[in-house]
């Protein structure tokens, strides 16, 4: 008989808990393994459909920008990066991971996410599974990795308020002002579109009763008539002066008590901040009327007369000088002219545009067959600024005694400034806040009626548009409307109008900057 000692009886319990802790250490490092394993994975998975996205994102247009899809182009640039980074190697064209097995798969629009079911989009996802230890114990099977990314080839909005005061202090009185005693009416112009709103950054003024109150003094938004919008969005106060409401909400708020006034809210950001300037040396030399070149040494403007050396010819009677797009080096000295604008870029390097005398009216006139008359304004420096006064930077102030009708670049007549790349569709003016006077005034309108459309971005300067006198908004007759379809953002801004002054909020008539490249 063998008697078994305490001692043994030890051992032999040490040896049962060292066995346990071995399986228990074998399976920690068996999961950190294939843990490993699926993080490696999951990284090479990121690796190729990241590419594979953006690649295939560009098959949502076509070699003109027009909307287009090309699935089989599409999936052809995925497998491409899939197969560039060790997937579907032995598969030809990826033909059974796209059609077969699924592990390879490219959605247009993208089919989960955030970005679920929008157009513009592209999704690539991959899937693959790796040789495992503890997952096949568990399961019997090796893991599963999906990894996937989603690309943008789209346009969007700038921004869905009509009016945007970037102001941030209260220097100068108002930012945002409505003036003139007259309505100024800012509708939706598309059923279904959201926007039309009015933000203003000023702090200025008592803004805690989200209230558009009658009352004095100085405020961040101030109104002298009657001012119809879907919503107001200020860091400061809004004012009415007069007895007449000077807010009205449109449509009416639900409840009624709601009110569509949002006082000492959020600032704003630049929307159009880092938007790329036009280069002058990519735009051909203007063309003055007397038929001399405007050229990077010219000391004056162009001068615009109907009389004298160099006058412009009477259309209808009425002196009319025809301009052709380009760089204008000094910009334009009009005086008592009609001016025609044909579709295109116009720069003014140095000069803004000046007035004086009877100048009747300043419109943009039909281009090619088939191309509506559109045009975009640039105002900046001139290479020669600052030796040559000229070239330097200066107002713009355009309110001509009749009708001013102008509209925003769109995609068609983009194409005729750079058909290479245009990014600059939907913006009717542009005051370049970096130039020599940035915050040169920027005055435009007609003392009859005006029909403009287009994003008015001044960023550093102030911008005031008139709509004319004993003007029917966008109903009534055209020599009679005052129609602006615009959107203007700037440091400040100020709308007079004695009558109707309809202001429809139209995303399409309004710049859209380019969303390119991975997004998820």
């Amino acid at each position: 008989m063998i008697r078994r000692t305490g001692r043994d009886a030890e051992r032999g319990q040490i040896l049962l808990i060292t066995a346990a802790a071995m399986i228990v250490l074998f399976g920690i490092a068996a999961l950190v393994i294939d843990l490993g394993f699926s993080w490696m994975l999951h990284r090479q998975e990121q690796n190729a459909a990241d590419p594979g996205a953006i690649a295939a994102a560009r098959h949502l247009k076509d070699s003109l920008g027009n909307a287009s899809w090309n699935q089989a182009a599409a999936e052809a640039d995925a497998c491409f990066y899939a197969q560039d980074n060790g997937f579907f190697e032995d598969d030809p064209g990826c033909n059974d991971a796209l059609n077969v097995t699924t592990d390879l798969q490219v959605h247009s629009p993208p089919i989960s996410g955030p970005y679920s079911g929008a157009g513009g989009h592209v999704q690539v996802i991959i899937r693959a599974t790796h040789p495992s230890f503890f997952s096949r114990i568990l399961t019997g099977e090796d893991p599963l990795v999906v990894n996937g990314a989603v690309a943008a080839n789209t346009t969007g909005n700038s921004n869905t308020a009509s009016l945007v005061a970037l102001q941030t202090d209260c220097s100068g009185g108002s930012a945002g002002s409505i003036n003139g005693g007259g309505e100024i009416n800012i509708f939706p112009a598309n059923p279904g579109d959201t926007g039309g709103y009015v933000h203003v950054n000023s702090p200025c003024g008592d803004s805690e009763d989200d209230d558009c109150t009658n009352g004095v003094g100085q405020a961040a938004l101030s109104i002298s008539g009657t001012l119809r919008a879907p919503s107001v969005n200020s860091v400061g106060s809004c004012t009415e002066q007069g007895s007449v409401p000077g807010l009205i909400c449109t449509p009416a708020p639900t409840p009624p008590a709601t009110g569509c006034v949002d006082e000492d809210s959020h600032i704003l950001g630049d929307p159009l901040y880092g938007l790329p300037k036009p280069h002058l040396d990519a735009f051909p030399n203007g063309v003055c009327p007397d038929g001399t070149a405007s050229t990077p040494t010219s000391t004056q403007p162009c001068r615009l007369r109907g009389n004298g050396p160099g006058a412009c010819p009477p259309v209808d009677l009425i002196p009319t000088c025809t301009l052709t797009p380009g760089v204008y080096y000094g910009g334009f000295d009009i005086q008592g002219v009609r001016v025609r604008l044909q579709p295109g870029m116009y720069i003014l390097a140095g000069g803004g545009i000046e007035l004086s005398g009877g100048s009747p009216s300043l419109e943009a006139v039909a281009g090619p067959t088939g191309i509506e008359a559109r045009i975009m304004i640039f105002s900046t420096d001139g290479p020669g600024c600052p030796s040559i006064p000229a070239q330097c930077q200066d107002d713009i102030t355009f309110t001509a005694n009749e009708s001013f009708r102008a509209k925003a670049l769109n995609a068609a007549t983009c194409g005729l400034v750079s058909p290479q790349a245009c990014p600059w569709s939907g913006i009717l003016l542009w005051q370049d806040a970096e130039a020599s006077d940035g915050d040169a005034t920027v005055k435009l309108g007609g003392q009859a009626s005006s029909v403009l459309a287009g994003t008015i971005y001044a960023p550093a300067a102030h911008v005031e548009i008139t709509g004319g006198t004993d003007t029917t908004g966008c109903s009534g007759p055209v020599e009679t409307q005052s129609c602006l379809s615009i959107q203007i953002i700037s440091w400040t801004w100020t709308i007079t109008g004695n009558a109707i002054v309809d202001m429809p909020y139209d995303p399409n008539e309004m710049y859209k900057p380019e969303n390119r490249g991975l997004v998820h």
